[in-house]
C-alpha cells in the first residue's frame, strides 16, 4: 500500500519512523536501513532490535513518544534534523501499529468469555493527553488517538501509515477528536481483526 501511494522506490525517497516499535516486527523486511528509525518505550526492546541487527544501531532508541520531548537528546540527530525541517518532514512516514490500551469507566470488565480484565491505569495521564485533552475529548481515553494527535499537531506535514481500528473514523466517542484530526486519507484496506 505504501508503494501504491508513494511509488516503487518509496523506501529510497522517504524516511520511516516507527515511534512505538516494540521489537521492530513492522520494520523487518524494509530495505533502506539508513532511512529507518525505531523507538520504543522499553530499553529491553531497544536492546533486542539492536541485537537482531536488521536496523542501524544509531537509529534505534528508547523514547516515550507520549511523554518525551521531540527535541530531546534521546532523538538521534539525523531524525531531529528531519523533524525540524518542513521539507524533510514531507518525506517522513510514521509507520506504526500503536498500542490499544484504553481507560475504562469500570475498574474491571467482564468479557463474553467470562474473563475479568482490569481497567488500564495511566492511559489518560500522559503528557500528550494533558496537552491535548480539549482536542481529544473522550477519545483521549485511548492511547492510539494520543499517538495520532501528537503526530498530527507536532510533526506537521509528515505521513501517518497506521494499522488501527476504525473507531476514530465513525465512533461517537471520537467526534471531538475528528474536529481537529483532519488528515487526508490516501489509501487503505480493511481486514478482520483476527486475521
Amino acid at each position: 500500500y505504501l508503494e501504491k501511494s508513494f511509488g516503487k522506490d518509496w523506501q529510497e525517497n522517504y524516511y520511516i519512523w516507527d515511534c512505538c516499535a516494540g521489537t521492530g516486527n513492522l520494520l523487518k523486511g524494509l530495505t533502506n536501513k539508513q532511512n529507518i528509525f525505531a523507538s520504543t518505550l522499553d530499553q529491553p526492546e531497544v536492546d533486542y532490535i539492536k541485537s537482531d541487527n536488521f536496523l542501524y544501531s544509531d537509529n534505534v532508541f528508547q523514547f516515550d513518544f507520549l511523554n518525551d520531548d521531540l527535541s530531546s537528546n534521546k532523538v538521534p540527530n539525523k531524525l531531529k534534523n528531519i523533524l525540524e525541517n518542513a521539507e524533510l518532514r514531507k518525506k517522513l512516514i510514521i509507520l506504526i501499529n500503536p498500542p490499544y490500551a484504553e481507560v475504562s469507566s469500570k475498574t474491571t470488565i467482564k468479557t463474553d468469555n467470562n474473563e475479568i480484565i482490569k481497567g488500564k491505569k495511566g492511559v489518560n495521564q500522559t503528557a500528550t493527553h494533558k496537552k491535548y485533552t480539549t482536542l481529544l475529548g473522550t477519545a483521549g481515553r485511548e492511547l492510539f488517538t494520543q499517538f495520532f494527535i501528537r503526530i498530527y499537531k507536532e510533526i506537521d506535514g509528515c505521513i501517518l501509515a497506521s494499522f488501527s481500528t476504525l473507531k476514530y473514523i465513525c465512533g461517537s466517542a471520537f467526534s471531538k477528536f475528528r474536529e481537529t484530526f483532519k488528515a487526508e486519507f490516501k489509501k487503505g484496506f480493511i481486514i478482520p481483526a483476527n486475521s
